[in-house]
């Protein structure tokens, strides 16, 4: 594996890797990205939706729209 910046590689004694370290000066951002879509991909799994049209009235209905 090439060096990349910020990124520590922890080996066990066959050589394969066992863990890495992300050092957050260089990678906070991408980070939190991939924590906040593991956040949305779990409250997918509870969510309920509606269709566009039922929020569509609702939303006429509470502003007064197309009475």
């Amino acid at each position: 594996m090439g060096k990349l910046a910020g990124v520590k590689y922890e080996k066990d004694s066959r050589g394969r890797v066992k863990s890495v370290t992300l050092d957050m000066k260089y990678h906070s951002r991408f980070l939190e990205d991939y924590i906040d879509r593991l956040k949305i991909d779990e409250a997918k799994k509870d969510a309920t939706f509606k269709d566009w049209e039922e929020i569509k009235t609702e939303l006429d209905a509470l502003h007064g729209l197309n009475s």
